[in-house]
């Protein structure tokens, strides 16, 4: 709170000399800033699945799969970076004409700052993967946290995402 009182007491006289425009905006940017300032509350709390049943090939085969879907969400946020179809299963794909037709019907005009695996499951012949995370989205302003799920299987070494929000794991 001292550092919001010293701030704006500075600006305030500082604006002051600027003019009555100036120092409005010069308030309500300190205010903005001050306000809008991220705060860390606690470090992580939530538990990762145990892994310790995993040989060292399932372990890749799980981390080749994450690649995609680090791959996807950097294809469907920029289209430089490639076409995203072509990172859905043939059945997947035909749904969706191209990234626009995706994004609007899976994940909407959304900028995505931030996905996070929180859980995950390998089928027992490790040719699916099931992943559940969060998607951390800025709608005109406005940040929100969504629990989603994809599901990735092996199409002869290539990864291809073939369903969405599956959160069935059993």
């Amino acid at each position: 709170m001292r550092k919001m009182r010293l701030v704006m007491g500075s600006l305030v006289g500082l604006a002051l000399l600027s003019g009555p425009s100036a120092a409005q905006d010069a308030i309500g940017k300190a205010f903005s800033e001050t306000l809008f300032e991220e705060e860390t509350i606690s470090a992580s709390v939530r538990e990762h699945p145990d892994v310790s049943g995993l040989s060292k090939a399932e372990m890749n085969r799980v981390l080749q799969a994450r690649d995609v879907v680090r791959e996807f969400f950097q294809r469907l946020s920029a289209p430089s970076a490639g076409n995203v179809v072509e990172l859905l299963d043939p059945a997947m794909a035909a749904r969706y004409g191209d990234r626009m037709a995706l994004r609007r019907d899976r994940f909407g005009a959304e900028r995505y700052l931030s996905f996070e695996i929180f859980d995950f499951r390998i089928s027992d012949d490790a040719n699916e993967v099931k992943f559940r995370y969060f998607l951390g989205e800025n709608d005109r302003g406005r940040t929100t946290v969504r629990q989603r799920a994809l599901t990735l299987r092996d199409a002869g070494g290539r990864w291809l995402i073939a369903e969405f929000d599956n959160f069935d794991f059993d």
